[in-house]
């Protein structure tokens, strides 16, 4: 996969809040071969099918430094735990989560790293030359399989405490359900709604501002759903 063209627009999130766009993938090879590395996320030890969902998770942690052009550098970071508030994740927050760090081989892919340099460039476009941005990836993978359904976010409608999600679809298969919701923070109707299908599909939002849930999935043409995301999360130092 190259990057090709921008989107979704700058413009757009900076009105807005959010945004709707996909990265075009153009070398289907090298996708595919990406694409496999969502077959090998161990189970988030944190759900419970109690908690009406199945999730395999890798966590990964990046800093990018610099001021203009090339002189950014964008380089992984120490793995490490990951936490949200109470106030943030009434389900899981308030206490530090530790996941499966994704592989070398991943951060290798030229899928991955095209992606990350993507959305760098389009936060540093709308935030300035900010000297650190901290970067959290989340490689998530939803299941369903027979009758039941799985909440991609059990916490329901919520906003992640970054400055920036960034939200790319990798795969979806026998899906009916994983319908996204962006929402205007204290707004009772969403701004957007939309069930992202083809892979990089992408939608952005300022986290600051915005509030966002996804309804659950459930198999639909065969015997198990699966939609997987990549997650890119974005925190200015």
């Amino acid at each position: 996969m190259r990057v090709t063209e921008i989107t979704p627009r700058r413009e757009e999130i900076a009105e807005n809040g959010w945004a709707l766009g996909r990265l075009p993938i153009s070398v289907a090879s090298e996708w595919n071969e990406f694409a496999k590395h969502w077959e090998d996320l161990p189970a988030d030890r944190y759900v419970l099918r109690s908690h009406g969902t199945t999730r395999h998770r890798r966590i990964g942690h990046l800093l990018a430094r610099g001021g203009t052009g090339a002189g950014v550098t964008m380089e992984r970071a120490p793995h490490g735990a990951f936490f949200q508030s109470a106030e943030i994740n009434s389900v899981y927050g308030g206490h530090a989560r530790t996941f499966a760090p994704i592989t070398a081989e991943t951060y290798d892919n030229i899928c991955f790293r095209s992606a990350l340099e993507h959305d760098l460039g389009l936060v540093r476009r709308l935030e300035g030359d900010a000297p650190t941005w901290r970067i959290t990836v989340h490689m998530i993978r939803i299941l369903a399989t027979g009758d039941e359904t799985s909440a991609p976010a059990p916490e329901g409608r919520h906003s992640d405490g970054h400055d920036y999600v960034i939200m790319h679809l990798i795969n979806r298969e026998h899906c009916a359900g994983g319908v996204s919701r962006v929402y205007r923070k204290g707004a009772g109707r969403p701004e957007a709604e939309t069930t992202l299908t083809e892979p990089m599909q992408t939608i952005v939002i300022d986290d600051r501002l915005m509030e966002h849930e996804v309804t659950p999935i459930s198999p639909s043409g065969g015997p198990r759903a699966v939609r997987d995301m990549m997650i890119v999360d974005f925190d200015r130092e």
